[in-house]
């Protein structure tokens, strides 16, 4: 691709724009985003495009083309920041730490068994209407309508079986934690 030669703009004229329109392509790169350090360089970079390349640039399309140009560097200085803030990754090296010392520590795994275990005697005493709704819906990941397609029941009724093996599987795990 071939270089796009300079046409300066005269400074007076740039200075000109630059009272006219900073403040809202200030604003518009802010709200692109979203920090104020990094909108100023935004304006700045779009300010200096213009003294640079601006002389071909028509009067009554300045505002615009500046316009164009903020747009233009806001999201590239968008999609170059981080993905993550400080905080975000603070919370996910937590996370991840917790995660680890839980793998390790067997007492925990020994637990989580035997609540698993629990939950699913719990299940087995349901009855069978109950345990097919749920085994299609957490298992199978269907849908209601599926799940009462192949129940050959009204979706109210596929919908009440999850309500009461739901209703039922609380009232034993309340009972289990007393």
């Amino acid at each position: 691709m071939a270089a796009v030669p300079d046409r300066p703009l005269d400074p007076s004229t740039v200075e000109e724009c630059h009272l006219l329109f900073s403040k809202m392509l200030e604003n518009y790169a802010w709200a692109l985003v979203r920090d104020r350090a990094l909108a100023a360089d935004v304006v700045q970079t779009s300010f200096l495009a213009l003294s640079r390349f601006g002389g071909d640039v028509a009067v009554e399309s300045r505002k615009s083309w500046l316009f164009r140009v903020a747009h233009r560097e806001a999201i590239k200085v968008r999609n170059r920041s981080k993905p993550y803030s400080q905080t975000d990754t603070e919370t996910a090296n937590a996370v991840l730490e917790a995660r680890a010392s839980y793998e390790v520590n067997p007492l925990s795994r020994m637990v989580e068994q035997e609540k698993l275990e629990s939950l699913r005697r719990v299940i087995a005493d349901l009855p069978r209407d109950q345990q097919q709704v749920l085994e299609m819906k957490f298992f199978e990941n269907k849908t209601f309508a599926e799940i009462a397609d192949l129940m050959q029941t009204p979706l109210g009724t596929a919908l009440s079986r999850m309500r009461l093996a739901l209703e039922r599987l609380r009232i034993a795990i309340k009972e289990k934690e007393d």
